[in-house]
């Protein structure tokens, strides 16, 4: 795998792990309102994790079912 290759994905990876904390904040500040977005930064942050383990899970499942067919 080429360097620019490897560059390209981190980007990709970097680009998903912004948009799932953008998401949850939204989800954070929906359920506890505005005020409490820098007050549970924790919560924000573990479930963007939580979301992004989840994706990967997928995306790892589906490739193995891809290699079994």
């Amino acid at each position: 795998m080429s360097t620019a290759h490897l560059d390209a994905m981190m980007e990709l990876s970097r680009s998903r792990a912004e948009q799932y904390l953008h998401l949850a904040k939204g989800m954070v500040m929906n359920e506890f309102g505005p005020a409490a977005e820098h007050s549970h930064t924790d919560i924000t942050i573990a479930l963007a994790s939580a979301m992004m383990q989840h994706e990967g899970a997928q995306i790892i499942a589906d490739a193995f079912r891809a290699a079994e067919d």
